[in-house]
């Protein structure tokens, strides 16, 4: 059985016959495209899409900062003042 993650769904059917109506209908809310009642795709606002990207860069930074603080490299000291 699949999840479906949002509140809000529509057919395949439904949005292949006019895309725009169905986003409106979801008011700038995510909502699944069901196809044969499984989630085939999920539709988001742009500005939710930007929140998701930055989440995935910041845990993919985090990755390499941990891994450069891990190699114990030498630190040069810096004064704000001097940049």
């Amino acid at each position: 059985m699949d999840v479906v993650r949002t509140q809000l769904m529509t057919t395949i059917t439904e949005f292949k016959k006019n895309p725009n109506v169905e986003v409106e209908r979801a008011e700038g809310k995510c909502f699944a495209v069901l196809t044969n009642n499984r989630p085939s795709f999920y539709v988001l606002p742009p500005e939710l899409y930007d929140q998701l990207a930055e989440l995935i860069y910041d845990i993919e930074i985090s990755k390499v900062v941990e891994k450069r603080l891990a190699e114990n490299r030498p630190r040069v000291k810096v004064r704000i003042e001097d940049l």
